[in-house]
């Protein structure tokens, strides 16, 4: 299939393509084929948005769901997608083939098979593919604006409309019958919202709005700020060539208000302030960070008495430090398994799952990710940032709830060429390959 070239030749949700298909031949009134790709591409990226919040509306009004439904869900999703992303080109195949060996491997010392720790993967690279074959960033645009208001509009039914909301979206009753909570995590409680839909303390953000946070169609908040760092930075990367891109930002910044999300606001203040020297850092530096910040982790979490913390971003990078000095050499190697709770830590998770030479290599592959424009960098620099600040507090960025956009986005950013915007010399605008 013809694949577009840069965002002035696709038209969103249409099958449009001025290099193959004459301008007169449109003009005609011939229809446009409908294309199963960017329908596919739609489908399961708002999908992945919204399909917990569907299940957990089955779940309070039909019939009971279980954690199988949820994994089937997935499995649909991810399937199709996969579908979407398939060509000729071998690149795909080759890295999944290459993953699942070496976790195969980890498995056979291990003595135990993990299928999230596969699944976690399967997510960015099936996202990341497809995007790259429709190499659309208009559609991309469309994507986010929709995705956006979505998330918005239904946060405002639940924070204006609460107890109706609830009549229809038992949160906490769908995440019991999954089995993610028990009885004694809620106190009993078998209706409302998730555990941390209520700040037990004043609010950081708009404390007017009173102690709930807004958890929308992810049915909990943390992913909320997480979205919001999404498509605030998309909006960024676009600028002019987005002309919904104030939109965007208004949504963005609703986003983190209704969920009082902190971690949000302030990675989204970071990456702004950031923006400049994108540029100018070379990859290498990339390389090396979340290996700088594991030794910086390390030694504090050695010579710290502290367990933990407060609930702050102090707080949590105590907490982080804690986990990773709990950590076996086995384990961070990855030849054992361990019990110990990392879903409050990022890199420990990710340390447990892929091994210490599993996460090496994931991420260098990230960092070197192919770009066909040198200014795509910056978009694929605030990801890096994003990510390595949600490293230190939780393990959230695997979910598919934000995972298949945020990886849709990184795909079309790397794909296409903003041709928009004044092109720059490539050894300015893009840091030399280490």
């Amino acid at each position: 299939m013809a694949r577009t070239e840069s965002i002035g030749t696709g038209t969103g949700f249409s099958n449009r393509r001025s290099h193959n298909i004459p301008q007169a031949h449109h003009e005609a009134g011939t229809p446009a084929k409908i294309d199963p790709v960017r329908i596919a591409a739609i489908v399961t990226v708002i999908g992945g948005l919204v399909f917990n919040a569907l299940l957990c509306l089955v779940n309070t009004r039909f019939m009971g769901m279980a954690d199988r439904h949820v994994i089937m869900s997935e499995l649909v999703i991810v399937g199709c997608a996969f579908l979407a992303a398939m060509t000729r080109k071998s690149t795909l195949y080759v890295i999944l083939g290459l993953f699942v060996s070496y976790m195969m491997f980890l498995f056979m010392l291990r003595g135990q098979v993990n299928p999230k720790a596969v699944r976690d993967i399967l997510i960015p690279l099936t996202f990341y593919f497809m995007a790259v074959r429709i190499a659309d960033a208009r559609l991309a645009d469309r994507l986010v604006t929709a995705s956006g208001l979505i998330v918005v509009g239904f946060g405002l039914f639940e924070y204006l409309f609460l107890e109706t909301f609830l009549e229809y979206f038992n949160v906490i009753g769908y995440y019991l019958a999954r089995g993610t909570v028990t009885l004694d995590q809620v106190f009993g409680q078998t209706k409302g919202l998730f555990i941390s839909g209520q700040r037990p303390e004043a609010r950081t953000i708009l404390p007017f709005l009173g102690q709930h946070r807004v958890s929308s169609v992810f049915l909990e908040p943390v992913s909320m700020g997480n979205f919001a760092v999404i498509i605030y930075s998309w909006a960024l990367y676009r600028g002019r060539a987005f002309p919904g891109r104030w939109l965007v930002f208004a949504l963005a910044f609703t986003v983190i208000a209704l969920a009082d999300a902190r971690f949000g606001l302030y990675s989204c203040v970071l990456i702004t302030l950031l923006y400049p020297v994108y540029s100018f850092l070379p990859r290498l530096v990339w390389v090396v960070l979340p290996f700088f910040l594991l030794a910086v982790l390390s030694i504090y979490g050695i010579t710290s008495v502290s367990g933990g913390g407060p609930n702050d971003l102090a707080g949590r990078f105590a907490v982080t430090a804690h986990i990773l000095t709990q950590l076996d050499l086995g384990v961070v190697l990855g030849s054992e398994t361990t019990d110990a709770f990392t879903a409050d830590s990022g890199i420990s998770y990710s340390l447990t799952a892929f091994g210490i030479f599993g996460f090496i290599g994931l991420w260098t592959m990230l960092v070197h990710a192919p770009l066909k424009e040198a200014r795509a960098w910056r978009f694929h620099s605030m990801m890096i940032v994003y990510l390595l600040l949600l490293m230190l507090i939780s393990d959230s960025f695997y979910s598919i709830k934000t995972a298949a956009l945020m990886w849709f986005l990184v795909g079309t950013a790397g794909a296409c060429r903003q041709t928009a915007a004044p092109q720059r010399p490539a050894a300015a605008a893009m840091p030399r390959r280490a």
